[in-house]
């Protein structure tokens, strides 16, 4: 073997839970899982008998409790004769918690959409106007700039990115007794936020067809 050839080799992938060999530790009952999966049946076992949100919780609680009770009679008058049994019903409640005791794999958090961040900073512009019927850009840049998304960020790209959110800068804007320096009104984000109506034909007549196609003879 050279050395260019050792340099390519890569080793078998080792399981992430137990110990030695790997060949031995895949094939090997994990207790951490069995303990998940008796937790997980405790806790539906539990939910099911408390009954939350049952309309007629007190005698469901009552009736399951009984059932609970003269099924784990059962099982001690059970076991006392037919130890083997015991092991059988053992043996099958362990499969159940490894089945239960599952790892859950980790979704991936969906990333948002170019509309949802839009929206996103609109709302944000809103929130900064409050109850004004503006807002100076001068405040829009001093609080979009201390947030962390938007810490690599410089003036001029943050106008750009108002601007392609659809926002409109005027040159001079009015609050109170401050006039003469560009801002945002409060009017135009209302507008970009509201829902877009779709257009309604102003008949029921089909595209095609005429009026007196469309029309019913009277009888």
């Amino acid at each position: 073997m050279t050395d260019t050839e050792a340099d390519t080799l890569e080793l078998p992938p080792v399981p992430t839970f137990g110990n030695g060999r790997p060949r031995v530790a895949a094939q090997r009952v994990h207790p951490r899982r069995l303990g998940r999966g008796h937790l997980a049946l405790y806790a539906r076992l539990r939910a099911w008998t408390i009954a939350e949100n049952h309309p007629a919780r007190g005698k469901t609680v009552a009736a399951r409790s009984g059932g609970l009770a003269f099924g784990a009679l059962m099982v001690w008058r059970t076991a006392n004769e037919e130890p083997r049994l015991l092991a059988v019903a053992a043996g099958a409640y362990a499969i159940q918690a490894w089945r239960a005791g599952r790892p859950v794999p980790r979704v991936p958090p969906v990333p948002p959409t170019e509309d949802e961040l839009k929206r996103r900073v609109l709302l944000g512009v809103q929130h900064l106007i409050g109850d004004r019927p503006a807002v100076f850009l001068a405040d829009v840049y001093a609080a979009f700039l201390t947030r962390p998304a938007a810490a690599h960020m410089d003036a001029a790209r943050l106008r750009a990115v108002l601007v392609h959110c659809g926002i409109t800068i005027h040159k001079s804007v009015r609050i109170g007794d401050q006039t003469g320096r560009s801002g945002i009104k409060a009017a135009d984000i209302t507008t970009l936020l509201s829902p877009k109506r779709e257009e309604t034909p102003d008949s029921d007549v089909d595209a095609g067809h005429t009026p007196l196609e469309g029309a019913v003879e009277p009888a």
